[in-house]
């Protein structure tokens, strides 16, 4: 069962990275990052996503509700061009369909259940890799392949602010 904090997660990622919301320039120390930072004021909830990406790159969202919280830290990306390139799809391509599916499964996904979809050459997965409950954390990898080859990944670490 999804916590209230993980739906903000789920809200955020669907409001923020794969929807419409405008995209910041958030300064970490030396580093500039790009960031999502939203809020839900008729839920009292706030989402905040910060990364650091060209290709490859990572990030942390967080999200509370109340005094709920929790983070998901990522890191991965798309391979390289030259990889790309004999399949006939660009990095924009990979992007944009990494889009349309977290716009369509962000309750769905980067969470604690597994999660696939095909649509046609493509394919996405989400796989739990390992759960601690005990701790808890939850660690989680992320994929689409494109005629059968991978062409992203992305991993991913989940566990409530406790």
């Amino acid at each position: 069962m999804q916590s209230q904090a993980e739906r903000i997660l789920a809200q955020g990622l669907k409001s923020g990275y794969a929807g419409k919301g405008e995209r910041l320039k958030v300064h970490r120390g030396p580093f500039t990052l790009t960031a999502e930072e939203l809020t839900f004021p008729q839920m009292n909830a706030s989402y905040n996503d910060h990364w650091v990406a060209k290709r490859v790159g990572g990030g942390q969202e967080i999200a509370r509700i109340g005094s709920d919280m929790a983070t998901r830290v990522f890191a991965g990306g798309i391979v390289h061009p030259d990889t790309l390139a004999p399949l006939g799809i660009t990095e924009s391509d990979v992007l944009g369909y990494l889009k349309r599916t977290l716009s369509e499964l962000a309750e769905a996904t980067r969470l604690r259940e597994n999660v696939t979809r095909s649509d046609g050459d493509w394919q996405y997965a989400y796989e739990v890799l390992k759960t601690y409950p005990e701790v808890p954390l939850t660690i989680g990898l992320e994929t689409i392949t494109y005629k059968g080859a991978p062409v992203f990944v992305h991993a991913f670490l989940n566990a409530p602010v406790v």
